[in-house]
């Protein structure tokens, strides 16, 4: 009995297209996510808005009371969130003490660093996930 099997660079590039063929599928999920009211425990017209930036485009992190609001606002609609060490995971923060790294940012102790705020940021749909090109598959 013979059994033939792709290469193992055919089998890595069917695993890429499923995945990304996942991926064109979230994106347009992500289109239908419901929508909620704007947050009113701050108001935003007194801070720049440089947080919704990206790096290159002139990001500022944001004040810690943007932090604080934007942080409140979402726990207040998703409950399976409401503690700060449940969102630090849902952020990607890690390891101990992530509660106190969520409150730092909000107190302001800590910058919110890039990566971090830009994922809220997608996953509260306030700015556009980004999809980075291909330049080639390299072997």
């Amino acid at each position: 009995m013979k059994i033939d099997l792709p290469n193992i660079q055919d089998q890595q590039r069917f695993i890429y297209e499923e995945a990304t063929k996942e991926a064109i599928a979230q994106l347009k999920a992500n289109l239908m996510a419901p929508e909620y009211p704007a947050q009113d425990l701050v108001d935003e017209s007194l801070y720049s808005r440089a947080h919704l930036l990206r790096e290159s485009e002139g990001w500022e992190a944001p004040a810690p009371e943007i932090v604080k609001a934007y942080f409140r606002h979402f726990q207040n609609y998703f409950s399976d969130y409401g503690t700060d060490a449940k969102l630090a995971v849902l952020l990607g923060i890690t390891g101990g003490g992530n509660d106190r790294r969520i409150r730092a940012f909000k107190d302001g102790s800590k910058k919110t660093p890039y990566g971090i705020w830009r994922r809220f940021l997608v996953l509260t749909g306030r700015v556009p996930q980004e999809i980075i090109p291909v330049m080639g598959f390299m072997r």
